[in-house]
């Protein structure tokens, strides 16, 4: 091959990749506005209107036994509910939400006061409250000779997140909710299709404890893993299938043993991604 035509080659093959990435882009813009959008819409005017209903109402949310770490906070009330989607406390254009942050407080009388011994100690103290987002204040104790130790004065105010965050290459949602029960983190990944009035509703009454089967997973993790060989498993025979040239069925078994393959997919893949 002479020198052009190795350019035209290489040339070809860049212009294509680069179709395909504009074509990609496209499809992304499309599922967006018609999948995600509307469904980041549907989420926020829920919430919205379920925080007004509640900081107006008072609703009295009672917090028993918050956390294991602090069995001394004692009881704590759930209020202060506010909704942005900026991350900073404003409103980004509604047409083009990616994200959507419901926060509250846990609040409870007085402060804990509670010690700590040795550096390594009050660092994970220090790194573990800084992280949860919860204002502290620390006190060093002893003098030379003594172990290090130090004093931490913790407000019993526990702030609750929870975010709704567009994953705009995958065309799916990601919800992540923060410290709603003993400083804990629960992150999953949902589709627009999965997001209706039913989940809405599911939300708030775990939001407000009134159950905790929001965040019940419909598979343990390590059935989830088998299922995702199982999926890579069908797409490998497919793909040797499409190499040896198997692009038409002969005959009614093999489209239906086809159409039953699809179904299992999209079976898998419903468990997975949820």
């Amino acid at each position: 091959m002479g020198v052009l035509d190795q350019l035209r080659k290489e040339a070809d093959q860049k212009k294509l990749s680069e179709q395909e990435t504009v074509d990609q882009q496209a499809l992304r813009a499309k599922l967006y506005k018609t999948q995600v959008l509307p469904k980041m819409q549907q989420i926020f005017k829920y919430l919205q209107e379920l925080a007004e209903h509640l900081n107006y109402l008072e609703v009295p949310v009672q917090v028993e036994n918050y956390s294991d770490r602090f069995p001394r906070l004692g009881t704590l009330m759930q209020k202060d509910y506010k909704i942005n989607t900026d991350g900073y406390g404003g409103f980004s254009d509604f047409n083009k939400l990616v994200q959507i942050n419901l926060t509250f407080y846990c609040i409870g009388k007085g402060e804990l006061e509670y010690n700590v011994q040795t550096k390594s100690a009050i660092e994970q103290e220090n790194a573990f409250l800084h992280a949860k987002r919860v204002a502290s204040k620390m006190y060093r104790l002893g003098g030379a000779g003594r172990e290090e130790s130090a004093k931490f004065v913790v407000t019993k105010k526990i702030p609750v997140r929870v975010r709704f965050e567009v994953d705009y290459e995958q065309s799916q949602i990601k919800v992540m909710v923060n410290n709603h029960t003993d400083f804990s983190t629960y992150t999953e990944v949902w589709q627009p299709a999965d997001i209706d009035d039913a989940f809405l509703d599911t939300l708030a009454r775990y939001l407000l404890r009134k159950d905790s089967e929001f965040v019940s997973l419909d598979i343990t993790d390590e059935d989830r893993n088998e299922l995702r060989k199982k999926l890579q498993s069908i797409k490998h025979k497919e793909e040797q299938e499409r190499l040896r040239g198997v692009t038409e069925q002969k005959n009614s078994g093999l489209e239906k043993k086809e159409k039953l393959g699809d179904k299992m997919k999209s079976f898998i893949t419903g468990k997975i991604n949820r």
